[in-house]
C-alpha cells in the first residue's frame, strides 16, 4: 500500500490560485459591470478586450478564443441593456464594437481553417517551457489529450466551447510520443478528444485508425463522436477493429447514425442524447443560473497551444465550461491527483485537495483554491446541483448529527476489518514499515474519535469556522468573482438576511453564531452557515465573523478525513 503523505511545514507552500489570465479576468470584470447595472463601465472592459484582440491577432489562444466567444455570447444575452443609452449610458458606437469583435473572430476561424497548423512535440513541448518533474507530472495525471483544435460539428450546448471549425492537429508524430509517454506512466485510461471531435484529426496520409490500430499496448483510452460528415468509413473501420468508442446523439447526426447501424448491422454505443442535455451550456448559457457541474475528472488537460490543470466547478457565468481552468507554468508547484468518472465523483469539492509535487509526492493542500470557495458559495443544497454519488456541502453537515454519529459507532468492527484489509492484507502487523503501522493505528482512532459527541461537535465548528475563514479571504482578494457570486445568490443571501436580521444585539454580535449553537442538536447548522457565508458576499457581519474564525482556527486533517481544531484553538 502507498502511504499518502500528511500536511507537513515541510510541504511546498500552498496558495490560492493566484491572478486568472487576461482574458477570464476580464470576462468576469464585464460580466460583474452589467450585473452592477454599470454599462460605461461595461464598455471600458469591453474596450480594453478589442483592443487587446486586436494586439493578439494570431497569437490569441485556443483558450483564450472561447473566453471571447462566452463574452460574446453574453453580450447577446445582455443586448438589450447594452444597446440602450438610456438604461446603460453606454455610448452609441457599443454596437459597432461588438460587431468588430464578431468579425475578427470570424476571420480568424476562416484564416486558421484554411491553413492547418500542424503541431509537432518538440514545439509543443518548447511553448510550454516546464521543467523535468512538471512533464512528468503532466502526462501523469493527464485525463484529457486532445489531439485536435476546433471541431467540425460545433455543438450548440457544446459545455467545452469548442472553436467553430478545425483550426490545428497534433502531428502524427507528436501523438505517437504523447501516447507512448502517458503509457510510459501507466495513465492509459483518459479522454482522446475535449473540445473536439476525435474523428477530425488526421494528417495525410494518416488517420485515427493509424494511430489507434497500431498500438501494441492495452489502453482504456475514451472516444466520443458525433461522427463529422464524411467520417463514416472512418467509424466503420474502427468499430471492425474493435477499437472502444461511442456515439452522442444530436438532431444533426441520428439519420446519419441509424443509417450507419443497419448497414453494418450492430449497434453503436450512445453515450448521451442530446435530447437529454438538458443544462443550458454552450451558445445557451444564460450567465444567470448556477447549473450542475458538467466535468467529471480532476487532473491535467493536453491540447495542441498549450496544457491546463482541470478542476470540476458548477457551470455558471463563472465557469461557463464547468470547471476551472488552471494555467500549467514553471510556477505551477503541484497538480491535482488524476481522479475520473466515478472516483471524482467521491471527492468532496469543499475539502483540500490531494494533490501531486515534486518527486511524485502526494499531499494535500492546506488551504481550499479559489474554485473551490465559489463552489461552496454557489452550492445552494440542492439535489439539482448534484449528480447522483457527488456530496454536496447540505449532506456534508448532516454527518455531524446524532443518528450518523450512532451509526458509525455501530460500524466501528467493519471499519476495523475493513483498515485490517487495506493495511494488512498480505503478511503480518508486526512486519509492517514504521509510518504505514502509524497511518494504520491513526486510521483507527481517527474513526473510535468520530464516535464521540465531544469530537463530533468541535468538528463541525472547525468546519464552519474553516470554510467561513476560506469565504472571508476570498472576497478580500476576488472582489470582482465576489461581485458576480453576489449576482448569483443574491435571492437566497438576501432571503436569510432578512429572516435572521433580529438576531444581533446592540453590541452587533450575533447569538447564532457561537460554540453553543454547534452544540445544540436542534441548530440548523446548514442554514446558519448560508446566512454567515451570504452574508460575507454581501459586505454584512464581518466583524462579528472575524472574531468567530480567531477565536476558533481550524485545519483539515487528511488522515482523520475531518476538520479539526488549529494552532492557538482554545480546546
Amino acid at each position: 500500500m502507498q502511504e499518502k503523505t500528511q500536511i507537513s511545514k515541510k510541504d511546498p507552500p500552498t496558495c490560492f490560485s493566484g491572478p486568472d489570465p487576461f482574458f477570464e479576468e476580464k470576462k468576469n470584470a464585464f460580466l460583474a459591470e452589467i450585473y452592477d447595472n454599470n454599462g460605461p463601465g461595461a464598455e471600458t472592459i469591453y474596450d480594453l478586450l478589442l483592443s487587446r484582440t486586436r494586439k493578439e491577432g494570431k497569437n490569441l489562444s485556443e483558450t483564450n478564443e472561447k473566453y471571447l466567444r462566452q463574452i460574446q455570447v453574453a453580450f447577446k444575452k445582455f443586448k438589450t441593456f447594452l444597446l440602450s443609452p438610456s438604461l446603460s449610458n453606454c455610448s452609441s458606437k457599443m454596437q459597432d464594437k461588438y460587431l468588430e469583435l464578431q468579425s475578427l473572430l470570424q476571420q480568424r476561424t476562416k484564416d486558421q481553417s484554411r491553413l492547418l497548423e500542424y503541431v509537432d512535440y518538440k514545439t509543443w513541448e518548447k511553448n510550454l517551457d516546464l521543467a523535468p518533474w512538471q512533464m512528468d507530472l503532466l502526462f501523469t495525471n493527464a485525463v484529457t489529450f486532445q489531439m485536435t483544435s476546433g471541431c467540425s460539428n460545433y455543438c450548440r450546448r457544446c459545455n467545452e466551447w469548442a472553436l467553430p471549425k478545425i483550426r490545428s492537429h497534433f502531428s502524427h508524430d507528436a501523438l505517437k510520443t504523447i501516447l507512448k509517454k502517458l503509457l510510459s506512466r501507466e495513465n492509459s485510461d483518459l479522454s482522446l478528444y475535449g473540445a473536439s471531435d476525435p474523428l477530425d484529426w488526421e494528417q495525410y496520409p494518416f488517420d485515427l485508425r493509424d494511430v489507434l490500430s497500431g498500438l501494441d499496448y492495452q489502453w482504456e483510452f475514451s472516444l466520443l463522436t458525433k461522427i463529422p460528415r464524411g467520417k463514416q468509413r472512418l467509424l466503420k473501420a474502427l468499430l471492425k477493429k474493435e477499437i472502444p468508442l461511442s456515439v452522442s446523439l444530436t438532431d444533426n447526426n441520428r439519420s446519419r447514425v441509424e443509417t450507419l447501424e443497419k448497414e453494418m448491422n450492430q449497434s453503436i454505443p450512445k453515450q448521451h442524447n442530446s435530447k437529454d442535455l438538458l443544462i443550458p451550456a454552450g451558445l445557451d448559457e444564460d450567465f444567470i443560473s448556477v447549473k450542475p457541474s458538467i466535468t467529471d475528472s480532476y487532473g491535467t488537460e493536453i491540447i495542441p497551444d498549450g496544457a491546463w490543470i482541470i478542476i470540476p466547478t458548477f457551470t455558471s457565468a463563472l465557469h461557463p465550461f464547468g470547471h476551472k481552468k488552471l494555467p500549467i507554468t514553471r510556477e505551477t508547484s503541484f497538480f491535482p491527483v488524476k481522479k475520473l468518472g466515478r472516483q471524482a465523483l467521491l471527492v468532496d469539492y469543499f475539502k483540500p485537495l490531494e494533490v501531486m509535487g515534486r518527486g511524485r509526492k502526494i499531499f494535500y493542500l492546506q488551504n481550499l483554491l479559489d474554485v473551490q470557495v465559489e463552489s461552496i458559495l454557489l452550492d445552494n443544497g440542492s439535489d439539482q446541483l448534484t449528480p447522483p454519488g457527488m456530496r454536496n456541502l447540505k449532506e456534508y453537515f448532516s454527518i455531524f448529527n446524532e443518528k450518523p454519529r450512532l451509526q458509525r459507532k455501530k460500524m466501528t468492527r467493519s471499519v476495523i476489518n475493513r483498515l485490517k484489509k487495506e493495511f494488512i492484507s498480505q503478511g503480518r502487523y508486526k512486519n509492517l514499515p514504521k509510518k504505514v503501522k502509524q497511518h494504520y493505528k491513526a486510521k483507527i482512532r481517527a474513526h473510535l474519535e468520530f464516535c464521540e459527541k465531544k469530537i463530533v461537535k468541535e468538528s463541525r465548528l472547525c468546519a464552519v469556522s474553516f470554510f467561513l475563514g476560506a469565504i472571508m479571504s476570498y472576497m478580500e482578494n476576488q472582489p470582482v468573482k465576489g461581485r458576480i457570486i453576489a449576482f448569483l445568490i443574491k435571492k437566497e443571501a438576501l432571503g436569510l438576511i432578512g429572516k435572521h436580521k433580529n438576531a444581533a444585539d446592540p453590541e452587533g454580535s450575533l447569538s447564532i453564531l457561537s460554540p453553543a449553537c454547534f452544540s445544540s442538536i436542534s441548530c440548523d447548522v446548514w442554514e446558519v452557515f448560508r446566512f454567515y457565508a451570504g452574508s460575507l458576499v454581501m459586505g454584512c457581519h464581518k466583524k462579528t465573523i472575524s472574531k468567530f474564525i480567531t477565536a476558533h482556527p481550524s485545519l483539515y486533517d487528511p488522515v482523520a478525513d475531518r476538520f479539526v481544531p488549529g494552532p492557538g484553538h482554545p480546546g
